[in-house]
């Protein structure tokens, strides 16, 4: 039991440190802007998409899915940049939770679609998006729980820390 208290604890202290931390942010940034980016040149056949999955009421798939792209463009800049990274985080973690939530439920419900997760870049299935989205959400929440930003305009900004001058 102490061997598996010291592994959960190391491991704990690994994905808190700032380095982790920061290709977290660099991750799941470049991810979400690939993604919104992917989305944008077919906002039509996105929205189809979105109507596809039958979640939603039909004016609330068009309010999410001509949103949707947008989000994660600017969610994923502002992590790359570290910018009201906590805000950023936590909406980057709803969306990637509810990409989760409904790509679950299309797969509960038997079917496995073409997801357009990232539009015409990469051809999904929802099993693989629901791997991917978990990945994120997983990721997501490692930024959310450091408590000091590295190498972020926050830290800069705000005059917070100061942990790129202070070993870990």
């Amino acid at each position: 039991m102490k061997r598996l208290r010291n592994f959960v604890s190391t491991a704990w202290e690994i994905c808190r440190h700032r380095y982790v931390t920061f290709a977290c942010r660099l991750v799941v940034g470049t991810t979400f802007i690939v993604s919104g980016a992917g989305k944008l040149p077919e906002r039509a056949a996105f929205l189809d998409e979105v109507a596809k999955y039958h979640l939603l009421p039909d004016t609330l798939a068009q309010i999410y899915g001509t949103a949707l792209p947008w989000v994660e463009i600017i969610v994923g800049a502002l992590l790359i940049m570290g910018l009201v990274l906590r805000l950023a985080a936590g909406i980057g973690m709803l969306t990637a939770l509810s990409l989760v939530i409904a790509n679950s439920v299309v797969l509960y419900r038997g079917l496995n679609l073409e997801c357009g997760c990232f539009g015409d870049l990469v051809a999904l299935q929802t099993r693989e998006a629901i791997v991917i989205d978990s990945i994120l959400l997983i990721l997501v929440f490692l930024i959310l729980i450091r408590k000091e930003d590295f190498l972020s305009l926050d830290s800069r900004i705000f005059r917070r820390g100061h942990s790129e001058l202070r070993p870990d």
